[in-house]
C-alpha cells in the first residue's frame, strides 16, 4: 500500500455530483478559495514534476513528469506524461494502482472517472476523480492521495520500484 493510504479515514457526507460530460467537473460541495492553488503548489514541488498545458480541453492545471521520472505503468498517466490535473474547484483527476484506488473509493474520497465507465477501454478504470477538499483536514488527505498517484506514475515508493514499472 502506498504511504499515506494505509490509515485512510472515511470521508464524511455524501458524494458530490459530477457533470456527465467531459471533463466531468464537480458540480457541488467544492473547495474554499485557495485550496486548488495549494494542491497545485504541492504537486509542483514533487520530484520530477513540471506544470504543462492541460490536454484535450481539460479544465485546470496539469502536471507532468520528466522522462527520467515517468517510469510508472501506462495506466498511471492521464495522457503520458501528465499524471495529475488539479481542477479550479479543488477536485483532482489522477490514477492509482487498482488496489489503492479501491481503498480510496471505498473510503469515499473519490470515484472512478465517469469516462472510464462510459468509454470502457479508452480510459483505464484506475482513473479517478478525487473530490474537492472542504477543510484543512481533507486538504491534507487529498495531498496524501496525490502523493500516492505520484508514486504510481514514477513507478516507485521511495527507493523501491513498483511491480511492472520501467525501473
Amino acid at each position: 500500500m502506498a504511504p499515506g493510504l494505509r490509515r485512510l479515514a472515511a470521508r464524511s457526507g455524501s458524494a458530490p455530483r459530477l457533470a456527465p460530460t467531459w471533463p466531468c467537473r464537480q458540480l457541488d460541495d467544492t473547495s474554499p478559495a485557495g485550496y486548488a492553488a495549494q494542491l497545485a503548489s504541492s504537486a509542483g514541488a514533487l520530484t520530477g514534476v513540471a506544470e504543462v498545458p492541460a490536454p484535450l480541453n481539460a479544465i485546470g492545471r496539469a502536471f507532468a513528469l520528466d522522462d527520467a521520472h515517468a517510469m510508472g505503468q501506462p495506466e498511471a498517466f492521464i495522457f503520458a506524461p501528465i499524471w495529475l490535473i488539479v481542477r479550479p474547484d479543488g477536485s483532482l483527476h489522477l490514477s492509482l494502482r487498482p488496489e489503492w484506488a479501491q481503498k480510496v473509493v471505498a473510503k469515499g474520497w473519490g470515484t472512478v472517472h465517469p469516462f472510464a465507465r462510459y468509454m470502457a477501454g479508452a480510459v483505464p478504470p484506475q482513473s479517478l476523480v478525487i473530490y474537492a477538499p472542504r477543510d484543512d483536514d481533507e486538504l491534507a488527505i487529498c495531498r496524501r492521495i496525490m502523493n500516492a498517484a505520484h508514486c504510481y506514475a514514477t513507478g516507485r515508493i521511495g527507493e523501491v520500484a513498483l511491480p511492472d514499472s520501467r525501473w
